[in-house]
């Protein structure tokens, strides 16, 4: 059996979009063959980046403007724009589509997007926001607050805006996942080597999770059986048990990994690496790197749609694995 087989066994092969901050553009990749289909230019900076649940619709932030652009994976174009104030950065979605939040830095907000109109119908100060977080039942964020006095997840109602509380933390949060069952939360803090996990319960940190240097981003696999999180000093993507807090293995690969996607049936991971300029593909069950596919200048956030799209008619091509760079 060819890589991937059972990756398209819909018939149909599902498109990944990287933000390229150094392009001013999100490219998008056709995952049947490792290539860029196309780059669609948008406002300075592409920061952060989601896709709705049913993968019709991409939102990406600039951080470099005051926008966030509206792509339709259609037509691979920028459909409409959003005003949302100076300098956003990162983005997340609720699980059924309805809202997107964006981390206001320059704004010392966190705003929320209508998807089905792209208006703003609230916003909630945070001291200068990074990245996000949502709940899977799509009622609580966690906003990373990255101003000194004030470092720390602040926990907001999604359908008010309403702020529930707030968990200082010692170092500036960095990148944040909340657990697919929804009982913790996973955050990096700049110069710590480790994930840290909250218990959503009680509000505390109860572990450190140590993995390489300078991680970054955290992310489950959809079944919530595997953990992963970018380690970018030694550019590897290194698995770690969610059920005994144990780093499990670590697969080198990049040059400063960036994001994580994960594919909708578990098995693969797609990262972006900042200073190579490509995006990897790893096997997760195998442990190894399948793909290098060069994409454009600085690769930061990374989404796929997921294996059920149904919105491209283009026959299937027979995978091109491209060797990974010595």
């Amino acid at each position: 059996m060819k890589p991937y087989d059972s990756f398209y066994s819909s018939g149909i092969a599902p498109k990944v979009y990287v933000g390229l901050f150094g392009d001013n553009s999100v490219a998008v990749l056709d995952t049947a063959c490792n290539h860029v289909l196309k780059t669609i230019p948008i406002p300075a900076g592409p920061h952060g980046l989601v896709m709705t649940p049913d993968g019709k619709w991409v939102y990406a932030s600039s951080d470099g403007d005051s926008v966030v652009s509206v792509i339709s994976t259609a037509s691979d174009e920028v459909t409409s724009r959003i005003n949302v104030g100076s300098t956003p950065h990162g983005l997340a979605i609720t699980p059924d589509g309805s809202r997107v939040l964006v981390a206001g830095y320059g704004t010392n907000k966190v705003a929320a997007i209508d998807t089905r109109t792209n208006t703003i119908v609230w916003k909630s100060t945070v001291a200068q926001p990074h990245n996000l977080g949502i709940t899977p039942d799509g009622r609580t964020a966690y906003a990373a607050s990255q101003r000194e006095g004030h470092l720390g997840l602040v926990i907001i109602d999604v359908a008010s805006g309403t702020q529930r509380g707030a968990i200082p933390l010692n170092h500036a949060p960095r990148a944040l996942t909340v657990s697919p069952d929804g009982e913790e939360v996973y955050v990096t803090e700049a110069d710590v080597d480790a994930v840290l996990v909250l218990d959503r319960a009680t509000n505390e940190i109860v572990t450190r999770i140590p993995v390489g240097a300078s991680p970054h981003y955290p992310l489950f696999t959809p079944d919530g059986e595997v953990g992963m999180v970018v380690a970018q000093r030694p550019g590897e993507l290194d698995l770690f048990d969610p059920f005994s807090y144990k780093k499990t293995k670590d697969i080198k690969f990049g040059a400063m990994p960036h994001w994580i996607a994960a594919t909708s049936d578990n098995q693969f991971a797609y990262v972006t690496n900042e200073q190579s300029n490509d995006v990897s593909v790893i096997d997760l069950r195998g442990g190894k790197v399948l793909a290098r596919i060069p994409v454009g200048q600085l690769p930061r956030k990374i989404v796929i749609q997921p294996m059920t799209v149904t919105l491209s008619d283009r026959p299937i091509r027979s995978w091109r694995i491209v060797e990974p760079r010595r």
